[in-house]
């Protein structure tokens, strides 16, 4: 692919919260582009899938589990700086699942404290948006313009309150 070919992936990311312990399922990435940071689980958005089942395909394939009381929490689209390259993420969260955990092909899956979330080495662009993910009285949009690390270089997110 040419450098300056645009690439714009349909994609989702989701966070399995864990209600009860007060804490979040995050996955730790093995591979590049932005080995060893902290992340959601999700993936590419098949052609005939919906965003909604591509999260819990993408939920079920990666962690073993099946999710439920899955909400939208917001939409953004990420660019890689300089490359053409981004992505149109669905963010959702679910508050439910059932199932087996089992190892995932990308990366370490954690539970993590929600009050610690900060500590860890988040993708910046995931710790821009992460006050809005876990905030269920708001949902947010926008773009987030990233470097290959996934620093953010630039956003324009906005809020939008839910009654």
């Amino acid at each position: 692919m040419e450098k300056n070919t645009k690439k714009i992936v349909i994609g989702n990311v989701c966070f399995i919260v864990d209600k009860k312990n007060n804490r979040v399922l995050l996955l730790k990435r093995n591979r590049e582009p932005m080995q060893s940071m902290y992340t959601g689980v999700g993936g590419k958005t098949l052609p005939k899938e919906s965003p909604f089942d591509s999260c819990i395909r993408e939920a079920k394939e990666e962690t073993g589990l099946d999710v439920s009381e899955v909400n939208l929490r917001g939409v953004v689209k990420t660019i890689l700086d300089g490359s053409g390259s981004s992505w149109i993420l669905s963010v959702y969260t679910a508050g439910g699942f059932s199932g087996k955990m089992i190892e995932c092909d990308e990366g370490e899956l954690e539970w993590v404290d929600i009050n610690s979330i900060n500590s860890y080495k988040l993708i910046g662009f995931i710790r821009k948006i992460m006050p809005y993910i876990l905030n269920k009285n708001v949902i947010f949009d926008g773009v987030i313009i990233h470097d290959i690390k996934g620093n953010v270089i630039k956003d324009s997110i906005e809020t939008y309150s839910q009654s």
